[in-house]
């Protein structure tokens, strides 16, 4: 009998993968990899009559809408997309300004400028979708923009939505405190009292410090909202939990990758602001709770801990391997580099598509398909059935009455906007340690 293609990748998979080693080798290094990705997201997923990032078929955050913009995306990855072209800029301002400049000017679409913030859809009347993680992170991918950039209207922009929306959105009661994640009414999850919206306000408003807006302030607030995501969501384990929930403020105790990250990034940039060594500390402490493979962010389906790796999505990851990263630049210890260059090198082999050149959103590979469970199993030595992630998966409405496994396979800009980030932080931090 001649060997099956399901065979063949997980024998390469496994030959890669010997050891525990690190296995890419990676043309250009990661710079490289991500001009290249990044420049593939633009080329796949902007389009410039829209003025929209659009999916090229209906799949995960893309919206049903008008001809001019269906399938567009939500606020959401548009704005990874964006923080990924601010990384860019950060190596290759000449190249990624005109981008971040187009990119920046057709989101406008999705301003509301009577809240100062960003909605998770277009702008129309009665619109009151926010979302304050969304508004966060495009603050400091503006914040991110302007310093690389110099153009003064992105940290101007990030200002009114720090001050108009953002802190709008802290309840500074203690009963229970924190921010809330959405201002929609109507859905009762947006009073949540969420981890990324806390975390990623206090990093907005330190990114807004450092480029010396309303810097004692800022840094107050910052301070205040990391106290309070300490106190009410950190676990025993030091890992950051994903929030409160109403109506009796239970704590959903599910752990992503990006909450601990950013909480860590949060508190490397609050030392480097203010030179507090306690911040650091509790930095170190995160980042110690992060990289423990018995722990919770890893999966845990593997069993040996030489091949457990993140089980999050590459959307989740860069914010995670951003605040290893950023430790690593102020403590100087190797391992938290290893370990993020470890996760970087495995998105690279296993889940970067070669047929196109895009990435996979699911670190788990048996969430993915038959072809990518076959290479965890070759990975790991074990067996499991594919549990196909939706979100992998065609939302056309010819697949919709298929079974989940049958639909077709696609790539989002979700994905590949992060993985993008990745890379780029990766390899501009190289660049400056070599």
């Amino acid at each position: 009998m001649g060997v099956t293609r399901r065979q063949f990748i997980g024998s390469v998979a496994l030959a890669g993968a010997a050891g525990g080693a690190a296995w890419a080798d990676i043309p250009g290094g990661y710079a490289a990899e991500a001009q290249r990705l990044t420049d593939l997201v633009q080329q796949t997923f902007w389009d410039p009559v829209a003025r929209q990032y659009r999916a090229p078929v209906r799949s995960a955050e893309s919206v049903d809408s008008d001809p001019v913009h269906d399938n567009g995306y939500v606020l959401w990855p548009s704005v990874e997309a964006l923080h990924a072209l601010a990384e860019g800029a950060a190596a290759m301002p000449r190249r990624y300004a005109p981008v971040i400049r187009e990119v920046v000017g057709g989101l406008e679409q999705y301003f509301d400028p009577e809240k100062h913030a960003y909605n998770a859809w277009l702008r129309f009347p009665g619109n009151n979708d926010k979302y304050y993680d969304d508004n966060a992170l495009m603050a400091i991918s503006l914040a991110e923009a302007h310093r690389h950039t110099g153009v003064r209207g992105y940290r101007d922009r990030a200002t009114e939505v720090m001050e108009g929306f953002l802190k709008g959105g802290w309840d500074a009661s203690g009963s229970p405190g924190g921010m809330r994640w959405g201002t929609d009414p109507g859905n009762p999850a947006t009073a949540d009292r969420a981890a990324c919206s806390t975390s990623m306000t206090a990093l907005a408003a330190l990114r807004l410090a450092k480029l010396g807006v309303e810097e004692r302030a800022n840094l107050a607030f910052a301070q205040e909202l990391l106290a309070w995501l300490l106190e009410n969501l950190q676990d025993a384990d030091g890992l950051i939990m994903d929030a409160l929930e109403p109506p009796d403020w239970r704590v959903r105790r599910v752990k992503w990758t990006y909450n601990t990250g950013v909480a860590l990034r949060a508190h490397v940039e609050l030392y480097r602001l203010t030179g507090d060594a306690a911040p650091l500390e509790e930095a170190i402490r995160l980042a110690a709770a992060a990289v423990r493979r018995e722990g919770a962010l890893y999966d845990g389906l593997v069993q040996n801990p030489e091949h457990r790796y993140w089980y999050d999505s590459g959307f989740f990851v860069p914010y995670l391997v951003d605040g290893l990263m950023g430790l690593h630049e102020t403590t100087g210890e190797p391992a938290l580099r290893g370990e993020a260059e470890r996760h970087a090198d495995y998105a690279y082999d296993l889940l970067r598509d070669r047929t196109d050149g895009l990435y996979w959103r699911n670190w788990r590979l048996w969430r993915i398909g038959e072809e990518q469970l076959a290479v965890w199993e070759a990975l790991t030595g074990q067996t499991h059935r594919l549990e196909p992630d939706d979100s992998e998966r065609s939302k056309a409405a010819e697949f919709t009455n298929m079974p989940l496994e049958q639909r077709p396979l696609v790539k989002t800009l979700l994905a590949n906007a992060g993985t993008a980030r990745m890379f780029w932080m990766m390899g501009r931090r190289a660049a400056v340690e070599g």
